[in-house]
């Protein structure tokens, strides 16, 4: 049957039209493809993510190099108080606004034993030192590392040795502190000169255990349980006490496993989950360097939803946060250096998107520590004479004021 003259019409006009229409769309494309890309940035001011916690603008002190004995502390300088710790450290220690201060490790506090710290100066043991291999005077302990704080406004915040300490020896470290009167070693701080007590709030659950390199090193379930008994330890002796479980200082193969199975079994006592970063620029790559903390902020991610999957299976109320309490450049200056890094402006810039990283977070990074506060990849360094401040230090400055 043949076709009607019009109905050919109708689809010679229909290809036209397709073939007219696909030629603009294609034009259209290949124009907009020549157009230069335009990045918009919206800003939604009504829309809250946290409130900015200000523990996250904190940092970290450790018996390492210089950083405590010729940094905060040095008896023989002029430049130091009549309790010897440096007046010129104190001022610049107190423009960086430091809100709550780590101490004394780090690995040192895997085979730290605060008795060793604590009473007359000439009666404290010297001991081989197996973190950094040097000898350990114990002239700054508790005592000591308390005054520091009171001297700067940082809150202060104790590691506990869950390497080759003990549960008791934890829990009366939270006694010796804590306790203001009534039992032997409320005492024993009153005899050493403090009759009023610490009234220390934080206090972390070991460092670094997932490392090899940690004396007393365990697998993620073996610390989480030794972790459980101190922690239930530590909060019957003081309630009042908020504690940080040691979560991963490494991020290879099985990091969110260890995180994993330390929650489980300290989500009804942990109140923080700590993790630590170093960046650096080895390979001389500064697009790389100034994108490092994109990791940062995914693993922040992947930590937050272990958390949720955690507290979902307690009925606990009260949420548990993420500590940052380690986190710095570091790449230069190792054991034989002292880890006296010299920083320039990319690291300042690194330093800045870690402190972006944590304020976007905020809802869940509740404290952060830069690791370390005097000489020891620190913002400061001294010499006998004075002190200058590395690039590293300006930013810090800035956020938290």
């Amino acid at each position: 049957m043949a076709r009607k003259p019009e109905c050919n019409l109708l689809r010679i006009l229909f290809f036209i039209m397709v073939f007219i229409l696909g030629s603009n769309l294609s034009l259209k494309a290949q124009t907009q493809a020549l157009k230069p890309q335009v990045t918009r940035i919206k800003l939604d001011v009504e829309r809250q993510v946290g409130e900015i916690d200000p523990k996250i603008y904190g940092n970290f002190i450790e018996h390492l190099g210089r950083c405590i004995y010729g940094g905060i502390y040095d008896p023989a300088s002029p430049l130091a108080n009549e309790k010897g710790f440096r007046r010129d450290v104190i001022e610049a220690v107190k423009k960086l606004k430091v809100t709550v201060l780590r101490w004394p490790g780090g690995n040192f506090a895997s085979g730290y034993h605060w008795r060793d710290g604590v009473g007359p100066r000439e009666l404290r043991p010297r001991r081989l030192e197996l973190a950094w291999k040097t000898i350990e005077t114990n002239q700054v302990g508790t005592n000591e590392f308390i005054e520091f704080c009171r001297l700067i406004g940082a809150e202060p915040y104790i590691c506990v040795n869950l390497g080759t300490g003990t549960w008791n020896e934890a829990r009366e470290w939270v006694e010796y502190c804590n306790t203001e009167k009534g039992t032997t070693l409320a005492e024993l701080r009153a005899s050493h000169g403090y009759p009023q007590p610490h009234r220390v709030k934080y206090w972390a659950l070991g460092n670094e255990m997932d490392g090899s390199w940690q004396m007393g090193h365990r697998n993620a379930e073996d610390y989480a349980k030794f972790a459980l008994e101190a922690a239930k330890l530590m909060k019957w002796t003081d309630p009042s006490i908020k504690l940080v479980a040691c979560g991963s200082s490494t991020f290879g193969r099985g990091w969110t496993d260890w995180n994993r199975t330390v929650l489980n079994y300290l989500r009804d006592y942990a109140d923080y989950i700590a993790i630590h970063t170093y960046l650096n620029n080895r390979r001389n790559d500064f697009p790389s360097f100034m994108a490092a903390t994109l990791d940062v902020e995914d693993r922040i991610k992947i930590i937050e939803g272990l958390i949720l999957e955690a507290v979902s299976q307690t009925r606990r109320r009260e949420p548990i946060y993420i500590a940052y309490d380690e986190y710095n450049v570091w790449y230069r200056a190792f054991e034989d250096k002292g880890l006296e890094e010299t920083y320039n402006l990319e690291d300042a810039l690194v330093i800045a998107t870690f402190l972006n990283v944590f304020v976007r977070n905020a809802h869940v990074v509740k404290m952060a520590n830069m690791a370390q506060l005097v000489n020891v990849i620190a913002p400061i360094r001294t010499t006998e004479k004075g002190l200058w401040l590395q690039t590293i230090y300006y930013p810090l400055m800035l956020f938290a004021n």
